[in-house]
């Protein structure tokens, strides 16, 4: 399934409506496939992002420390 463009808070906030239906365990077997695959991607893009931004700062950090 192709993610759109989203914040990273507009990924998480969808990984929190996914988990509350999967929770209601009223999740046919065809929906809980897509809902899985769905979560999969969100969750490796928010690691991607969290990693990006660690690497951000970090770089901003040593910088500033070196002047």
């Amino acid at each position: 399934m192709e993610q759109k463009e989203q914040t990273y808070e507009q990924a998480m906030a969808r990984l929190e409506q996914i988990a509350s239906k999967l929770e209601s365990g009223e999740t046919g077997l065809d929906e809980l496939s897509t809902l899985l695959k769905e979560a999969q991607e969100l969750i490796a893009d928010c690691k991607a992002r969290l990693l990006k931004a660690e690497t951000d700062i970090n770089e901003i950090l040593a910088e500033d420390g070196t002047r």
